[in-house]
């Protein structure tokens, strides 16, 4: 009598191949050693291999149809195909980037057209004809994919900060997805959530590797594309909030960063070193103790979504927004308390 494996022991053992096979391919890309030299702006003090993100986008795009596959959940439909497309045409992009190191115009085109994929493939917001209807949520679905993948890119800046927080929010996902309506997302989620552990271990506490923009544009489309499924199909009033408070810490950082310098005069587009995280690096406080500061927001952020779920627009809204900023104020303070003690200069 043959035993034929389960589709859930499968899919485990996709994940646990995830694990491995993404860092044979770190392994392999320390070994091809393209390099990060530190800049002004940079946490690392001397060259560093970048292109970790091969590893983990390569992986999730090999195992992606076979977990989707074996779960029966669907492949071959517009949503899935053009945003995996999306994605592997602006890791390809972000890959020749770090390699050449091209203009930003080109990566900036390069995001835009990914956005415009995810979008037309039907992953958008569903906004009512009053606010605009079918044309103004897929507008605001490409500017905030295009911004989400940037913001995720600026953050991409200390030790397993970005990797880690995305893998937290994955098994976050997974674990409260079907309560929200998206059980879809299980498997997918804890696939990347694989491939991002598979990563971290070069990258935290001390680096081996980067992600590079490989991994961080790549991995921030997804995260984007994710959220905005979670607000097209979940069955909550104000269930569309988990994707953005799972990514709120880094949204506020680079809101506020982008604000500050505007205010001072100072050019949004010229790279710097004003981000809070840098500013509280460069101010003494451990990298690794920011990186798990990090970390512990995207939980508070998981709560404060499960917590508001349920309530209407505005009651959601008014809760989500005061509950999220909290923490990042006291955040912001302590920055600000730190650089007063230890000054770090123009920020």
């Amino acid at each position: 009598m043959s035993i034929v494996p389960s589709s859930s022991f499968l899919a485990v053992f996709c994940l646990i191949s995830a694990v491995f096979f993404t860092s044979f391919l770190v392994r392999l890309m320390i070994r091809v050693a393209v390099l990060d030299h530190p800049g002004h702006r940079s946490a690392h003090e001397r060259p560093t291999p970048k292109g970790g993100g091969v590893g983990v986008m390569a992986t999730f795009f090999v195992l992606f149809p076979v977990i989707q596959g074996v779960t029966g959940q669907p492949i071959l439909t517009a949503p899935v195909l053009l945003t995996a497309l999306a994605t592997a045409l602006l890791a390809g992009v972000s890959w020749l980037d770090d390699l050449y190191q091209w203009p930003p115009s080109i990566k900036f085109a390069a995001q835009c057209l990914a956005a415009v994929m995810v979008v037309a493939g039907g992953t958008n917001l569903p906004l009512p004809p009053a606010w605009g209807g079918l044309m103004a949520g897929a507008v605001l679905s490409v500017l905030w994919l295009v911004f989400i993948t940037n913001a995720i890119n600026f953050m991409d800046g200390l030790n397993g900060l970005i990797s880690g927080s995305l893998a937290v929010g994955c098994v976050l996902v997974a674990l409260v997805g079907p309560s929200f309506g998206v059980p879809d997302l299980f498997w997918p989620a804890l696939l990347l959530c694989a491939c991002l552990c598979g990563f971290l271990p070069f990258n935290y506490p001390k680096a081996r590797i980067f992600l590079g923009d490989v991994g961080s544009q790549g991995c921030g489309l997804l995260a984007g594309a994710a959220a905005l499924h979670v607000a097209q199909v979940t069955t909550l009033p104000s269930g569309w909030w988990l994707g953005p408070c799972l990514l709120f810490p880094l949204i506020y950082d680079v809101l506020f960063t982008l604000a500050r310098r505007k205010l001072a005069g100072q050019s949004l587009v010229q790279a710097h070193r004003g981000h809070l995280y840098q500013v509280l690096h460069r101010t003494g406080v451990s990298p690794a103790l920011i990186t798990l500061a990090e970390w512990a927001y995207v939980v508070w952020g998981c709560g404060v979504a499960f917590w508001v779920a349920p309530m209407a627009f505005l009651p959601g809204l008014a809760c989500a927004v005061a509950l999220l900023l909290a923490p990042q104020l006291l955040w912001t303070r302590f920055a600000a308390l730190q650089a007063r003690r230890h000054p770090v200069g123009p920020w």
